[in-house]
């Protein structure tokens, strides 16, 4: 049973009829439950949206309950500044954004991530990023694992340049179980916010 079913109330089997834990109990979790588990894990802020009207309460609440109302918000895509220009003070100045407002590529289940790239980034440098993030995603953009949002991306591109600088963010520490996985290198640890629209 997904996590959207648990949310909205379809029955859950009682403790007596649950099998023992599997071995990985991970890799048998929907692909839904197990992007929340990990990323929610690590430390990210998950919001889910059953409509846009949802997406945009949630994202003024965010910025009234952080004060962050006249503080500058790092946005490059054009959509999102045109929806939410009157609640947000929205640059694409990057010297010094308390936050950075985006979309996202893909959001990695197996890991808890968020794929982005050159598309969402710009000229930016993820290092370069304000420590504060607030991305906007939908459920049909989730993947199991890199491997399947990098397959997909490629397949988005046929006969055309592919994106570059594609990374990953996540609101985790490097410490001594992930230090060689270079997908933490030159990253540090973020304020994850994802709004997630469900699409299906």
């Amino acid at each position: 049973m997904g996590l959207f079913d648990r949310i909205f109330g379809r029955k859950i089997e009682s403790d007596e009829n649950k099998s023992a834990p599997k071995e990985s109990e991970s890799e048998s979790l929907p692909l839904d439950e197990l992007f929340l588990k990990e990323f929610t894990s690590s430390g990210g802020k998950f919001l889910y949206c059953e409509n846009q009207e949802e997406v945009d309460q949630y994202f003024d609440n965010i910025i009234e309950e952080n004060g962050w109302q006249e503080k500058d918000m790092l946005c490059l895509d054009s959509e999102l500044i045109d929806r939410y220009a009157s609640i947000a003070n929205f640059t694409e100045s990057y010297s010094k954004p308390t936050i950075f407002t985006t979309k996202c590529e893909h959001l990695i289940a197996n890991q808890g991530s968020v794929l982005v790239c050159s598309k969402q980034l710009k000229g930016i440098k993820s290092e370069e990023l304000p420590e504060n993030l607030i991305v906007f995603a939908r459920t049909s953009q989730m993947v199991v694992s890199i491997s399947e949002a990098l397959r997909a991306i490629k397949q988005r591109h046929l006969g055309g340049p592919l994106p570059t600088k594609i990374t990953s963010f996540k609101n985790n520490e490097v410490n001594q179980e992930n230090k060689d996985d270079f997908m933490h290198y030159g990253t540090k640890t973020k304020n994850l916010y994802l709004l997630l629209l469900e699409d299906f």
